[in-house]
C-alpha cells in the first residue's frame, strides 16, 4: 500500500502536521532510501526508509553502537521479541524495531527515560524502576540486548538467560570501566582508554563468559563512548 510522502512523515511521528512535512520535503530536508525527494504528494510504499536529513537515525547513540555490529555479529531482529536490558532512552529498542523486531520488552531501573516515540509505540512493553535481577516474565523473548552501567554483566547475565528461549541469543555490550572492578576503575578515573588494560579486562570477562555461555562472536562498537571508553559486543548462547 502506498501513501503520500507528507502523510508518511506524520504517521511515523517525524513531524506533527502535513503542512510542516510538506515544508521540510520541499526544502530537501527529508531523505528517502538515502535520496532526496522534494514532492510532498509523491506516493511511497508504507515500508520505505525515511529520515530527516539532520536527525539521528536512533533516539540515542546507543542505537548507533548496536547498529554498528549488526553485520559483523550477523544479528537478525526480524519478527523477534527482544528483551532490552537497561533500555534507558531506548537506543537499542529503537535499533531493534527499525531492523524488524515485532516487540521489545524494555527493563530499566530508572523512570521516565524512554523516548516518547517509543513510550507510545504499541510494540514496546516497558518495565521501569525494575532491577533486571528481580524481573520475571511468562513470555520468553527470542533474544536479549544489554546495555547497563555501574554493574558488572557477570552479576546479571545468568538471570537474563532465564528470560529468553532455549536457543535465544544474548547481545551484551561490555563496558570495560564497569567490568574492571572499583580499584582499577578508580585508578583510571573511570576511563579505560589504555588498550593493554582494556584487553586485560576483556580477557577476564571472556573467561567468565566462556564458563557460563557459548561465545558465538565478538565485535568492537564502531561508535566510541563519549569520554573515550571503547565498548565491545559479545554474542552469547546458553549452553
Amino acid at each position: 500500500m502506498k501513501q503520500r510522502f507528507d502523510a508518511l512523515l506524520v504517521e511515523r511521528g517525524l513531524v506533527e502536521t502535513r503542512n510542516k512535512a510538506a515544508a521540510l520535503i520541499m526544502a530537501g530536508e527529508v531523505i528517502v532510501n538515502e535520496n532526496t525527494w522534494t514532492k510532498p504528494g509523491h506516493q511511497f510504499a508504507d515500508d520505505v526508509d525515511i529520515r530527516l536529513k539532520n536527525q539521528m537515525q536512533y533516539v540515542s547513540r546507543a542505537g548507533e553502537k548496536l547498529a554498528s555490529v549488526i553485520e559483523p555479529l550477523k544479528l537478525d531482529f526480524m519478527n523477534k521479541t527482544v528483551l532490552d536490558v537497561g533500555s534507558s532512552t531506548g537506543g537499542f529498542t529503537d535499533c531493534a524495531l527499525q531492523h524488524g523486531a515485532k516487540k521489545v520488552i524494555g527493563v530499566d531501573v530508572g523512570t521516565n527515560q524512554l523516548a516518547y516515540k517509543l513510550r507510545t509505540d504499541a510494540r514496546v512493553e516497558l518495565h521501569e524502576q525494575t532491577d533486571i535481577r528481580n524481573f520475571e516474565s511468562a513470555e520468553k523473548a527470542d533474544m536479549a540486548v544489554i546495555d547497563v552501567s555501574f554493574i558488572s554483566l557477570t552479576k546479571i547475565l545468568e538471570h537474563v538467560a532465564t528470560l529468553i528461549k532455549k536457543d535465544g541469543q544474548i547481545v551484551a555490550m561490555v563496558k570495560p570501566q564497569f567490568e574492571a572492578g572499583k580499584a582499577l576503575a578508580d585508578e583510571h578515573k573511570g576511563l579505560i582508554v589504555d588498550e593493554e588494560v582494556r584487553q586485560n579486562v576483556l580477557a577476564e570477562f571472556r573467561g567468565w563468559a566462556a564458563d557460563h555461555f557459548s561465545i558465538q562472536a565478538e565485535a568492537d562498537s564502531e561508535v566510541h563512548g563519549r569520554h573515550g571508553n571503547r565498548e565491545r559486543f559479545f554474542l552469547l548462547l546458553k549452553k
